[in-house]
């Protein structure tokens, strides 16, 4: 992955970032082939590579691109487990948006 600078989102903040990179965590809820669900306070599409292994009820890091349809083409990923704070992680988004000027330039 290049260095470009990749926001944190969730499903609500994508329609901000079409075709750029950004950072979303969020629960597997559902894998179907090559395509999972996550929930990230609302539900996300993420296109995956084969070699990614999504289990359902685990959290991951998600870094992708935002397609036009809002889903995620992925990047690069990482398994966080399931002992993840999902409020945490939607507030921690929704600051970086605040506050975005401690985390990206607009």
């Amino acid at each position: 992955m290049s260095s470009e600078i990749t926001p944190r989102a969730n499903a609500p903040l994508l329609h901000l970032f079409q075709g750029k990179p950004i950072r979303l965590i969020g629960k597997v809820t559902e894998v179907r082939g090559e395509t999972a669900i996550l929930d990230a306070a609302g539900s996300v599409t993420v296109h995956s590579t084969r070699d990614s292994n999504f289990k359902e009820g685990n959290v991951y890091e998600v870094i992708g691109r935002v397609l036009p349809d809002l889903s995620l083409k992925m990047l690069d990923g990482m398994d966080f487990g399931t002992n993840i704070d999902m409020d945490n992680a939607n507030a921690l988004a929704e600051l970086s948006q605040r506050h975005h000027e401690i985390f990206f330039d607009k």
